[in-house]
């Protein structure tokens, strides 16, 4: 009976480091355009709405995942923040100011009673303005960076700030209700662990170049928040579900194909 109670925070806790350990090394390794490809799917907000399905009912699990497609706006603003702050300011005051960003930007949206239009209207708005704000970043070589050296728990203590922080997330979604609890799901923790890893070892222009590339990524995250809502109704939640992971490959797999073009270009 105790393992029962513990398997699925132990679940929510591996996934969620998985793609934090996981897209830090990509990140290092690949270059900026990979690290925000893999932090942008949906290893930590997958397992959380699967678990929220496992708590409350379809209507609770729709209502949330319409609150994270709105939010999905302020996470796309905590990136144009630190795309364009990262290579100017400081580590800590760009990143300080980012998250100051998101935090303004989904309070205003806390306000308001999202329809699934305006949720979609709202997210081309941001990311359309982001995209030509951070042009001249995507155009920018990497500087290249002295790497810092590597604390011997440096990856694992912020995998297991991530995890922590979305299993608290399901925990108390019954105290938050359920768009409070949509847009706590999209509190950006996963990128800003990225970056908090990856910035002293690729330098402030590649972390910048990081960030504008993640916007791309995180325009279909918000697709598959919306495609999750739509889908409860007509189908049920595993079955949307499903049709939410669909999306976010479908995607990722266009991001990869428009990537190769340009190489080839």
């Amino acid at each position: 009976m105790t393992a029962t109670l513990w398997l699925p925070p132990v679940i929510r806790a591996l996934a969620t480091a998985l793609i934090v350990v996981s897209a830090s090394a990509v990140a290092e390794a690949l270059g900026p355009f990979w690290g925000a490809l893999i932090a942008s799917l949906p290893v930590s907000a997958g397992p959380a709405y699967v678990f929220l399905a496992m708590q409350h009912d379809a209507g609770f699990v729709a209502t949330s995942a319409l609150g994270s497609a709105a939010a999905n706006a302020a996470t796309g603003l905590f990136l144009i923040v630190y795309g364009i702050a990262a290579s100017r300011l400081p580590p800590w005051r760009g990143l300080g100011i980012a998250v100051l960003a998101w935090l303004a930007a989904s309070g205003a949206i806390r306000l308001v009673a999202w329809t699934p239009v305006w949720a979609l209207v709202l997210n081309v708005v941001v990311y359309g303005v982001g995209f030509g704000l951070v042009t001249t970043v995507r155009r920018a070589e990497p500087s290249v960076a002295l790497p810092a050296p590597r604390r011997r728990f440096d990856l694992l203590v912020r995998a297991v700030a991530v995890a922590g922080f979305v299993s608290l997330v399901v925990a108390v979604s019954s105290l938050l209700g359920a768009t409070a609890t949509g847009i706590a799901a999209v509190f950006p923790i996963s990128l800003i662990s990225l970056i908090v890893i990856v910035r002293p070892r690729i330098g402030g222009v590649a972390s910048s170049l990081l960030a504008a590339n993640a916007l791309r990524a995180m325009l279909g995250f918000g697709a598959m928040l919306l495609a999750l809502h739509l889908a409860i109704p007509l189908w049920g939640v595993p079955v949307a579900l499903v049709v939410a992971l669909v999306v976010s490959a479908g995607w990722s797999v266009g991001l990869l194909v428009l990537q190769a073009r340009r190489r080839r270009a």
